[in-house]
Order: C-alpha cells, then structure tokens, then sequence
C-alpha cells in the first residue's frame, strides 16, 4: 500500500532586502530536477518558541554570514498548495530590512553556508521569471514600494 501524501502547516518568516543603486532583491535560488525553479527571499522556518522577527536575523546569520537592521514587518502572506505529492499551508511573515554591512551589496552571488548546494543572488527589479515565491509576495512588494 502507498504511503499517504503529507500535508503540513509551516510557519516561515522571510526578509525582503533591495540594494539601493537599482532596487534588486536579494534572493535564494531553488534548482532541482524534481521541481521547476523558482526564488524567494532569505529566511526560513520558525522554531517553536522563536519570535518571527528573531527567524530573519537567525537565518540571514547562518545562510549568508550577514547581520540586519533597520527590520520591520511589511505583511503576512498565506498559501495552500501542491508540493511533492502532498498539501502545504504556509504562514509566511515578511518584513523589510538592511544589511547591516555596506560592502555585502557588491556581493553578486554566493552559496548558502548552511547548504552549499543552493546560491543567493540579486533578482534585478523588473524580472519576471523564474517565479518569486511565496505566492503574493509581488504584489506586497509593489504596494510597498511604488
């Protein structure tokens, strides 16, 4: 008999960090044969009892060696969707910040620390393509930032 799908609620807060010059966004990359490729912005999973804000400055720590300032919330997007044969809900927390060092901004890309096999990268402010996930994100930006 086969396994039944999965279906997990996933709570996530991600950071939405623009370099000054030309309104990039730093992005992580998802490649894999398995899935078509998509970005999103750095962050990752909140551990129980950690507060979402504290998630961003964890994550941005130990995926790319940066600290933030300048954090606040910019808004809470939700989605249901298909991944891998099973159902996710996630709750993603998404906040606007800076890093904290100048000199980060002229980093065109780098592997992750934590999982070398993914990169991060600045997404130039028009691209349209791969997707930027999570779903909603786009238009959260825009009305922020236009």
């Amino acid at each position: 008999m086969a396994a039944a799908a999965e279906s997990r609620q996933i709570l996530k807060a991600m950071a939405v960090v623009r370099r000054p010059r030309d309104g990039a966004l730093l992005v992580s990359e998802h490649v894999d044969s398995r899935d078509p490729p998509f970005q999103r912005p750095l962050g990752g999973h909140v551990e129980f009892g950690e507060y979402a804000l504290d998630t961003v400055r964890r994550e941005f720590a130990e995926e790319i060696g940066q600290e933030l300032t300048g954090v606040r919330l910019l808004g809470v997007l939700e989605n249901i969707f298909g991944w891998r044969g099973g159902t996710e809900h996630e709750v993603v927390f998404i906040f606007t910040a800076a890093l904290a060092a100048a000199s980060a901004y002229e980093i065109e890309e780098q592997r992750i620390l934590d999982n070398p096999d993914r990169r991060v990268l600045w997404r130039p402010a028009d691209a349209v393509s791969p997707p930027l996930y999570p779903a909603g994100l786009t238009e959260l930006i825009a009305s922020q930032f236009t």
